[in-house]
């Protein structure tokens, strides 16, 4: 019974991660027109141009808190 449970609790887990990175994916689309945002696997992907200095990365570091 207790690994049946686990097995739920990791399937939660992993949808759970699942919505918060196409949630994370879909508001760089919008905020960083011009910029490809992609899932790969685990991870959220940023392919593009943009400057080191523009404030909208300091953004995009606080959707990682």
């Amino acid at each position: 019974m207790l690994s049946a449970l686990e097995a739920r609790g990791r399937a939660a887990g992993a949808a759970a991660a699942e919505r918060t990175r196409v949630r994370v994916a879909e508001a760089l689309r919008a905020a960083l027109p011009g910029v490809a945002v992609g899932i790969e696997g685990e991870d959220v992907v940023l392919s593009g141009r943009i400057s080191a200095d523009d404030p909208r990365l300091r953004w995009i570091g606080s959707l990682l808190r």
